[in-house]
């Protein structure tokens, strides 16, 4: 009696309190699941052209349990695949005893399929798998990034949305003993994939194509050892073009080292020199310190603490605007102007303007830049950050700053993705924030300067036929790689918008050590390029003169009309 007890009490633990971890053991024995990846999402331009789609092809597998002659089929199947015979029968023969699922080959042309399909062989099957294609080669190559064999992504846009564009994948489960052999009679069971829903972006892929020739072409006929281009719509933040040289193909990804699949426009912060003065005059501007016809005594050079910042060019002591400081992009006078502004407002309008914090666009590896708070600064800091020295940015930073401008003070967030479309077809688009950084009667002041940057000041190269336009060069020292100073080597830049009534397009391109390392000479022919492209793409009419720009802002900030008419 006390055994058939203890019998009893052993088969209630089994059979009720341990009955749910044994049922799951048995399980886990018995099923081997396969997963088949969904069909991700199409990613597509602006205007629904294809820029990364998935194609179905058939992938190769085997049931070794069904396989009678393993060395016959892996002769039959050799040609075909283009494998070893060797290796194709260890893979019939199974991995180990009982094995029910070994790949024979992944994603297979349509061709390849037929032949293996007439064969008929018992055993060998085949299921559609998705792959990945970028039909445009390296265009846009660093904004979608790509995905691996198995549908996984790794960079990019492919990553960014992952949860949009993967869909659910398709299961596969088998059945077998705890020691792998088949159980009779069980059959496989298939859940299909779900496929997954298709982006719209901002891009434009004329406007991407073209961005990247001219970039590429200049960074070649400059011989600089890199460079990047954005192209943007200011009043929606809509990136029409992100361009980066050197690029990679993601369709062959691995063919590529990792500094040629890095998104500069995003990744990488540089000092952005004189196109930072922005920052500081429309600072001053917003304070009230200064006026465009405030006027400084400008020496060809000035020590603040340890550092003796000189202009560009030499000159005699002189009389300067702050509009003639913007035009001739003078270092002495934008530091005076720093100095009256202050570190803790001058730190104040660098943060409103974003630098020191991602841009919102949540892209993979998005850097925050480099932005130092007062109590850090050292004495000459006041001299070297009004400048653009000392801080550091991302492209993607400076072109939304000139957006604000052009959108009369409004900073608007940056956005590559328009919005998602379901099965359906319906598109769901997304809204960017906005924030007032500056009130417009700045915005429109600073217009009026940059404009003049275009037409008399160190800007003339980027002058658009047809097109007012508003800019800013840039040409900064590059920080030595262990700190201490500055060495021999640029970058060149120049940033800007166009036209200079109700603008279309901002844009900025930096250029990494070129030569000649002027912003004005290098960058600001190649904005001039790109952006009289991207006018022209966006069927923007021809303007009337800069006079008549300026002569509209004028009006509009004396109230007698809208600026934006």
């Amino acid at each position: 009696m006390l055994a058939f007890l203890l019998m009893a009490g052993r088969l209630f633990v089994v059979q009720i309190v341990e009955s749910p971890s044994y049922a799951r053991l048995a399980a886990a024995q018995r099923q081997k699941v396969v997963e088949f990846p969904a069909r991700r999402g199409s990613v597509l331009d602006r205007h629904g052209r294809p820029l990364a789609i998935s194609v179905d092809l058939q992938t190769v597998f085997v049931d070794p349990t069904l396989i009678d002659n393993p060395r016959a089929v892996a002769s039959q199947l050799s040609g075909i695949l283009g494998a070893s015979p060797q290796v194709l029968e260890r893979k019939l023969r199974g991995s180990f005893p009982g094995s029910r699922f070994e790949y024979l080959a992944r994603q297979v042309q349509p061709a390849v399929a037929r032949e293996i399909g007439a064969l008929d062989l018992p055993g060998v099957f085949m299921r559609a798998e998705p792959k990945r294609m970028y039909p445009n080669g390296s265009l846009a190559s660093h904004v979608l990034g790509f995905v691996n064999i198995d549908g996984e992504p790794q960079e990019g846009i492919e990553v960014q949305y992952d949860d949009i564009l993967q869909g659910r994948p398709g299961r596969m489960t088998l059945e077998q003993d705890p020691g792998g052999r088949p159980i009779p009679q069980a059959d496989f069971s298939y859940d299909p994939p779900r496929p997954g829903h298709s982006l719209l972006l901002t891009i434009d892929k004329d406007i991407q194509y073209f961005t990247e020739q001219t970039l590429a072409e200049a960074v070649q006929r400059y011989r600089a050892s890199a460079g990047t281009a954005i192209v943007m719509r200011p009043e929606t933040g809509e990136i029409l073009a992100m361009a980066n040289v050197p690029d990679f193909d993601p369709s062959r990804p691995g063919d590529f080292p990792a500094a040629a699949r890095r998104n500069r426009a995003l990744t990488d912060v540089y000092e952005p020199g004189s196109v930072y003065k922005i920052v500081t005059v429309a600072a001053g501007l917003a304070e009230d310190l200064v006026k465009p016809s405030s006027e400084f005594v400008v020496p060809p050079q000035i020590q603040v603490a340890d550092r003796v910042i000189h202009d560009s060019h030499s000159h005699p002591t002189e009389t300067m605007t702050v509009r003639d400081i913007i035009t001739q992009s003078s270092n002495v006078g934008t530091v005076k102007i720093g100095q009256a502004l202050g570190p803790e407002k001058l730190d104040a309008y660098v943060r409103k303007f974003g630098f020191g914090n991602p841009t919102g666009l949540d892209f993979p590896g998005e850097s925050s830049g480099i932005v130092v708070p007062p109590e850090l600064w050292s004495g000459s800091s006041i001299a070297n950050i009004p400048i653009g020295q000392g801080v550091a940015v991302t492209p993607l930073q400076m072109v939304t700053a000139f957006g604000t401008i052009a959108n009369r003070g409004t900073w608007v967030e940056p956005k590559l993705l328009y919005g998602t479309v379901d099965s359906k077809g319906d598109v769901r688009s997304t809204s960017p924030s906005t924030r007032r950084i500056v009130p417009q009667r700045v915005g429109d002041q600073m217009t009026k300067m940059l404009a003049a940057v275009v037409t008399d000041g160190t800007g003339t190269e980027a002058q658009i036929p047809g097109y007012t336009v508003a800019g800013k060069t840039g040409t900064a020292q590059k920080p030595l790689p262990g700190g201490g100073g500055y060495g021999n080597q640029y970058v060149a830049s120049f940033g800007g918008y166009a036209p200079v009534k109700r603008p279309q397009v901002a844009a900025i391109v930096v250029l990494d050590e070129p030569d000649p390392h002027y912003g004005g000479l290098t960058a600001a022919p190649t904005f001039k390029a790109i952006v009289g492209h991207a006018l022209r793409e966006l069927g923007v009419p021809p303007t009337g003169s800069i006079e008549e720009a300026v002569e509209q802002l004028d009006a509009a900030q004396d109230g007698t009309q809208p600026a934006h008419d």
